[in-house]
């Protein structure tokens, strides 16, 4: 294995530790943050360390890419390499067009609660802000089965 194999396969891992890491925790943080009442809060900090985290896995598969193309070994014809690629665009698909998408109602919604006084019933709001948390953390839990998939990929290795 050449060295340059070796840098480009370590910032790979680098960058799925940091940035898959952290996303795989972003669906309970929303959830614990509102039953504490910090709804927004925690929302608001999810989606700002989560742009970190996305950054992350964009480089993830860049490093990924070119570790695979300066592999002697390894090629992208290869099974689990061509389908951890598509597994990878599937995830974002679901993050950005479900997740994220959902994120944004649900803030604001909830800025819209935080404006509202004491009231006397159930703001209309709550029944849409609960479909949301139950939207983002059903996308997170298909988010982080595609991420497994994909490891389970890269560890064994089918059609290699």
């Amino acid at each position: 294995m050449s060295a340059g194999f070796k840098v480009l396969l370590t910032l790979h891992l680098l960058c799925v530790i940091g940035g898959f890491g952290y996303l795989a925790y972003s669906g309970v943080t929303l959830v614990v943050g509102r039953r504490r009442g910090a709804a927004i809060g925690t929302l608001e900090v999810t989606l700002q360390v989560g742009l970190l985290a996305e950054l992350l896995i964009y480089g993830a598969v860049i490093f990924g890419i070119g570790a695979v193309g300066s592999s002697h070994h390894w090629k992208f014809q290869q099974t689990w390499v061509w389908l951890a690629l598509v597994l990878y665009v599937v995830a974002l698909g679901i993050l950005h067009g479900l997740i994220k998408r959902s994120q944004r109602e649900y803030a604001t919604l909830a800025r819209q609660l935080s404006q509202v006084g004491p009231v006397r019933e159930r703001p209309p709001q709550i029944d849409r802000i609960e479909s949301l948390e139950q939207r983002i953390a059903f996308g997170w839990g298909v988010f982080n089965l595609l991420v497994v998939a994909v490891v389970c990929l890269m560890v064994w290795k089918p059609g290699a």
